[in-house]
């Protein structure tokens, strides 16, 4: 499903893959999985995910580049480029991944009460879903 969200669009995919998996599908379609730079473009999504209902969760390009830091050194990731985390949309109690149990991926969390924040999980699990962007 594609949303218009600022100047870029948004693709929804439903695909129950890993997020190194969603990574790579973008990719081949000419898309990157979607970075959420600005307050705005995080409200037009919660807006556009709060109408639809899912409770889904998608993965999205946030990548902890760096697990030996407290508290991660938190990067959009696109071709080519990586550009450090300045808005956090976090919930509470997130990020919480250590280097024993790494957590280096970013959800937008879509599941109902749960406020659509970021989480962030296993590389390796599978998501109900993911973003990419072009």
């Amino acid at each position: 499903m594609q949303l218009s969200i600022s100047k870029n669009w948004q693709e929804l995919n439903t695909q129950k893959v890993t997020a190194d998996t969603a990574f790579a599908i973008c990719l081949r379609h000419g898309t990157y999985m979607a970075n959420f730079e600005t307050l705005e473009e995080l409200m037009l999504m919660k807006y556009e995910l709060k109408k639809m209902n899912t409770g889904q969760n998608y993965y999205i390009g946030g990548r902890n580049v760096n697990r030996y830091k407290s508290g991660g050194d938190w990067r959009w990731i696109k071709p080519g480029k990586m550009t450090k985390m300045i808005y956090f949309a976090f919930d509470s109690s997130e990020p919480n991944g250590s280097f024993s149990s790494p957590e280096d991926c970013i959800m937008f969390h879509g599941a109902r009460g749960r406020g659509n924040r970021f989480h962030n999980g296993c590389c390796d699990c599978y998501a109900t879903g993911f973003i990419c962007e072009k």
